[in-house]
């Protein structure tokens, strides 16, 4: 469509003056139709200026998803080769999980501008606001590389974290397993779900979800959720965020399943987990009961010691930080 022709170029010129005959020259339309597609661009939510006799200038605060803008800032060999971008969806996990994916590619990925039933662990809830956020889901198949799912959902984080940090220069630190933590407030949440072959009873594909708050956020979750806008400042980086998270995804998966960096991966991680040295909530079938955290094991088991001085891997379930 002529009107997403007109937003890729007025977003490799962000924050600069492009005259409408520059556009119609370019794209081979008339001022007219360029006129239009700005219109149209604005109905869609677009912050464009309309400057006398100068020309039309994309806001730097414009925060429009874009699949053309963000396949121009990838750097990837599959993660992201075929990406589709929804207005709404339920839930991008569930969205993958209800398609025929046979013959999709590993590294397909489907992103939304709002999810109306956004989901993380234990089927809780995950705010999804139109425009207020990256959410979005990875499809990956792993082939004969069954054993490298448990370490998914740190790689994700991992990936996450280092792409927060690279656009927007603020440090994203992580909880167990798959929470990323801002100022002490969550900001991102990660769900990883695997999908079973009926026949074979083996991991057919993995989906990994990725839910980032980057707009406002509601008053009632101010005490616990945070976002990049409210941390940072910044507005009008979805999709270098976007295309940051696929990057960095990549690359740390082709790290741990292809080049064997476990420890790198989990040295990283580690790095980042917050909670190390600190008190935090453990579920038990009797009660719940407080352990330290010491680290994490090389399986991305959560170690800890709890009030006894006994040491133990936790390899399932949740923590629960004593301030929540």
């Amino acid at each position: 469509m002529l009107k997403n022709k007109v937003l890729y170029i007025l977003e490799q010129q962000k924050g600069d003056i492009v005259t409408g005959g520059q556009l119609a020259g370019v794209l081979g339309v008339s001022r007219n139709a360029v006129w239009k597609a700005i219109g149209l661009l604005r109905n869609d939510g677009n912050e464009i200026l309309s400057i006398p006799n100068k020309g039309y200038k994309l806001m730097d605060t414009n925060d429009t998803l874009s699949v053309n803008i963000i396949e121009n800032v990838l750097t990837t060999d599959f993660i992201g080769k075929k990406i589709v971008l929804l207005p709404t969806i339920h839930s991008t996990n569930q969205y993958l999980k209800e398609i025929d994916t046979a013959n999709i590619d590993s590294g397909f990925v489907v992103i939304a501008d709002e999810q109306t039933s956004g989901r993380g662990r234990r089927g809780r809830a995950f705010l999804s606001t139109k425009s207020q956020g990256v959410y979005l889901s990875i499809l990956l198949k792993l082939g004969s590389k069954q054993q490298d799912t448990r370490l998914l959902t740190i790689c994700a984080a991992v990936a996450v974290s280092k792409a927060i940090e690279k656009v927007c220069g603020i440090r994203a630190d992580i909880k167990w397993v798959n929470d990323i933590f801002c100022n002490g407030k969550k900001i991102c949440g990660i769900l990883t779900e695997a999908t079973i072959s009926g026949e074979l009873l083996e991991i057919s594909s993995v989906i990994v979800g990725i839910g980032i708050n980057t707009g406002s956020v509601p008053a009632e979750l101010a005490n616990i959720a945070t976002s990049l806008q409210e941390v940072s400042g910044i507005r009008g980086i979805r999709n270098q965020l976007i295309a940051e998270v696929l990057n960095e995804f990549e690359s740390v998966i082709v790290d741990y399943t292809e080049h064997g960096k476990t420890q790198e991966i989990i040295n990283y991680y580690t790095s980042r987990l917050f909670i190390i040295g600190k008190p935090v909530y453990l579920p038990d079938i009797a009660h719940d009961y407080t352990a330290t955290v010491i680290g994490i094991s090389d399986i991305g088991a959560l170690i800890v010691k709890d009030d006894r001085g006994d040491i133990q891997h936790i390899t399932t379930g949740e923590i629960k930080l004593l301030w929540e």
